[in-house]
């Protein structure tokens, strides 16, 4: 009956250490090559950072990659100057997301984007003010107008959703498509056209 105890105790303190080890892992990584560290000393300090690389796994895989040309701590918020998201589809392809400024929040890893923000993938090339991932939804979202076009395709709208997993797209509001395949031209929409 003792065996059996220790047995039992084993098998917990086990099983605390797996659940601490896979939370650990699923943390996104932070890569500081260059490093230009200043703390300012005051309450309310800044640790300014030059080209800041973070990046995000789920086991083997990696989720995103978010990289900058400079940044700076301030209140749990990681701010990016000129910073480039690259978002990996589960087929491990890379949607580039770039813009002027962004906003990292380390502990729900959720990133906005703001200023001239631009995406692409593939042939698609996506353009809005701002951007926003969130993590534990696994989606890309723009709240406001966006402009999405490809060689034939442009799209335009307010409020776009993209899943991340299933790359399955949304649109909220006033969406407007203009395909031009093979001569045919389909346009659909409301008054928002390009």
């Amino acid at each position: 009956m003792q065996y059996l105890k220790w047995f039992f105790l084993t098998v917990s303190v086990g099983s605390i250490l797996l659940a601490g080890v896979m939370v650990w892992m699923h943390e996104p990584e932070v890569l500081i090559p260059d490093t230009d560290m200043e703390n300012k000393g005051t309450a309310g300090s800044q640790t300014r950072v030059e080209k800041p690389l973070l990046v995000e796994r789920k086991g083997e895989k990696i989720i995103w990659r978010l990289q900058a040309e400079s940044a700076k701590q301030e209140e749990g918020v990681m701010i990016l100057n000129e910073p480039t998201l690259e978002l990996f589809t589960e087929h491990q392809e890379a949607v580039l997301i770039r813009g002027t400024k962004a906003w990292f929040e380390p502990l729900q890893r959720n990133i906005e984007f703001k200023g001239d923000v631009k995406a692409e993938y593939q042939d698609w090339v996506l353009y809005s003010s701002s951007l926003r991932y969130r993590s534990k939804q696994d989606q890309v979202m723009v709240p406001g107008e966006f402009r999405l076009q490809s060689a034939d395709t442009k799209v335009r709208g307010r409020g776009l959703r993209a899943d991340r997993q299933t790359q399955d797209i949304f649109i909220d509001h006033d969406a407007w498509v203009r395909d031009d395949r093979q001569g045919n031209l389909i346009e659909f929409g409301g008054q928002n056209q390009p």
